[in-house]
């Protein structure tokens, strides 16, 4: 009977230590589909007609939204649909009357964003920075500054910061129509401004290029403005 209880004692930890290398490995595998995510922060979207226009906004994003304001309609694939009355001045009106300054989400891309190029930015150097670079890129004073006090403090948090802007990278995975009247139009001036901020390299024999920033277009016709952004 000594033995019995024994091998019953024995299989039994077995069991458990295999059951525990399985829940290990079922958090280990939720881990990894965690780390290929990449969380968009805070992407705003503003409007500015010539005139006050009906402007429905469809957004395709290639991930999962995890927050909208205001409330979008949801489609079945995913997408996010918003309907408001855009006046020149930015202002966003919906169907019950309530003002908006932008049309904001968040979410998680089903990939990352790489940084192949970028500038290196030191803690107390992010204000100056970003008001350069966002000028070059097309943001006027007021949208820079709604950035500048959501980003620079999570640059200035690293200490030292790889600092990239992304263009097709982040377009491919987030995607826009604009309807107006029943009738699909593109933007005048589109103007995107998306930062990832990473650690900068601590080898001195790791060199990542210095990106070279497109100035955006002078802004006609109907605008709109989106900036947004990850970190690492």
């Amino acid at each position: 009977m000594a033995n019995l209880r024994e091998v019953s004692v024995d299989a039994v930890s077995r069991r458990g230590a295999l059951a525990l290398a399985g829940q290990v490995g079922a958090l280990m595998a939720l881990s990894a589909c965690s780390i290929r995510e990449e969380k968009s922060y805070k992407p705003v979207l503003y409007l500015y007609p010539e005139a006050s226009t009906d402007v429905t906004v469809e957004l395709s994003f290639d991930g999962r939204l995890t927050y909208t304001y205001p409330q979008p309609e949801q489609g079945a694939d995913g997408s996010a649909t918003w309907s408001v009355t855009a006046h020149p001045d930015g202002d966003l009106v919906d169907a019950a009357g309530r003002h908006y300054p932008s049309l904001f989400w968040e979410g998680n891309a089903s990939k990352a964003f790489s940084q192949d190029e970028g500038f290196i930015v030191e803690a107390g150097r992010e204000s100056g920075f970003l008001e350069d670079k966002l000028a070059v890129l097309g943001l006027n004073d007021r949208e820079a500054a709604e950035f500048i006090t959501f980003w620079g403090p999570r640059i200035a948090e690293r200490g030292t910061a790889l600092v990239t802007f992304l263009g097709s990278q982040y377009a491919d995975v987030a995607r826009y129509r604009f309807t107006s009247g029943g009738q699909e139009f593109i933007p005048t001036t589109f103007i995107r401004v998306y930062i990832v901020i990473g650690d900068a390299p601590t080898s001195p024999t790791t060199t990542i290029p210095e990106q070279i920033l497109i100035p955006a277009p002078a802004r006609t016709g109907f605008t709109a403005v989106e900036w947004g952004g990850s970190d690492k």
